[in-house]
């Protein structure tokens, strides 16, 4: 009888804490509002075989294709691309897309892998865009674009690889903790609870403060409030679970060291990434490889130094193919 009592009163307790979680998860979810875009270009979706991405194109129909292609990040979408496309779609028709899982897209419950996203942008540039074009990709997309552009170069004119992280150069696969890691932050009501809190407000100045960001004047309201909002759609959590269980990581050494086209890496100077180590890696495989240093910006170079990173694009997506 004690031991029932007790079996009781700690299935109670489970229960009560379980459904506290629950509630407060449904209460973040309800408070975070519906998402829009604040880019300016024709709002168009691809439809997909796992969901439709959302997708904008801004430029002369005639114009150079340029594609530019979110990081993965808390409530990443094509809204860290808003100081560069009205600028870059006076001489480029560019296009901004917010990867499945991600932004304005489709949010399907699966099990994202590198092959989703590759086999994705593959499809997209194939389909929608139809010509070789200049692919500006950012942090971890930047692995998918290189295994791309080796594996079908005819879609593909030059690369523009926006602070690509030295983990794409070498074999990794996620180890037990991480495969743990993954399946609690799928999990219904526990792992949205760990996400939530992954992705409060707070959380998000933090990660801009100590990663995005080298200016912190740049974290504003408006800034917190789009990207906490665009992290609480419904679904959210999934794609995130496969990327903080290293589960999007793509060895991508072989094919960067044979492609043939023009490349081109930015990195920002005080970034957590030491750009010249960085830049050092991806030499060794690629000698060919230009690289590019802005200062005063970090992981957000496109943001905190859009200008010059506009210009850069500008002068190497222009520049004659040798």
């Amino acid at each position: 009888m004690a031991l029932t009592k007790k079996l009781l009163t700690a299935g109670a307790i489970a229960g009560g804490a379980l459904g506290a979680l629950a509630i407060f998860n449904r209460v973040t979810e309800s408070m975070a509002g519906e998402l829009d875009t604040v880019l300016t270009g024709e709002e168009r979706r691809y439809p997909w075989k796992y969901g439709d991405m959302f997708y904008e194109v801004k430029g002369a129909r005639e114009a150079k294709p340029l594609l530019l292609i979110h990081s993965f990040g808390p409530g990443a979408s094509s809204y860290e691309w808003r100081k560069n496309i009205d600028a870059l779609s006076e001489q480029f028709r560019v296009y901004s897309l917010d990867l499945l899982g991600f932004g304005l897209s489709d949010r399907p419950a699966i099990d994202y892998t590198p092959e989703t996203f590759t086999d994705l942008l593959h499809d997209f540039i194939k389909e929608v865009i139809g010509k070789p074009a200049v692919v500006v990709a950012h942090g971890m997309t930047c692995a998918y674009v290189i295994a791309n552009a080796y594996r079908y170069p005819q879609l593909f004119e030059r690369l523009i690889l926006v602070a690509p992280p030295p983990t794409i150069l070498q074999e990794s696969y996620p180890g037990p903790l991480d495969t743990i890691w993954k399946f609690v932050l799928r999990a219904p009501i526990v792992g949205q609870f760990i996400y939530n809190m992954l992705t409060s407000r707070r959380a998000i100045r933090d990660y801009y403060d100590e990663q995005g960001y080298h200016n912190p004047g740049l974290i504003t309201d408006e800034l917190v409030e789009y990207i906490y909002t665009s992290a609480h759609q419904s679904n959210a959590r999934y794609p995130m679970a496969a990327f903080l269980s290293n589960g999007l990581t793509l060895d991508v050494h072989e094919p960067l060291a044979r492609l043939q086209m023009p490349v081109i890496a930015v990195w920002g100077r005080e970034g957590v990434l030491t750009p010249s180590e960085a830049s050092a890696a991806f030499k060794r495989v690629n000698p060919r490889l230009e690289v590019r240093i802005l200062d005063k910006s970090s992981f957000h170079v496109q943001e905190e130094q859009a200008s010059n990173f506009n210009n850069l694009v500008r002068e190497f997506a222009a520049a004659p193919v040798k």
